[in-house]
């Protein structure tokens, strides 16, 4: 099965506080991809954490797990 298909799957089996933080994610990932362009010296602390605000996760807790996974 090919990736697209994979999500499109998974997007269709999600509640609404599912897709609503997907939709933020996705939103904070627009974000990030034009400040991208940006020199890293240009983005201040202030800006990473107004766009990360809206995360409900906890990142470094998602990246531990996503780590663990792998070993």
């Amino acid at each position: 099965m090919k990736l697209k298909e994979k999500i499109y799957n998974s997007v269709k089996k999600m509640n609404i506080d599912e897709l609503t933080l997907l939709y933020e994610y996705i939103r904070l990932l627009n974000q990030m991809k034009q400040v991208v362009n940006k020199k890293a010296e240009d983005i201040s602390i202030e800006q990473i954490l107004e766009m990360t605000s809206s995360s409900k996760s906890c990142w470094s807790d998602t990246v531990i797990q996503e780590r663990a996974e792998y070993l």
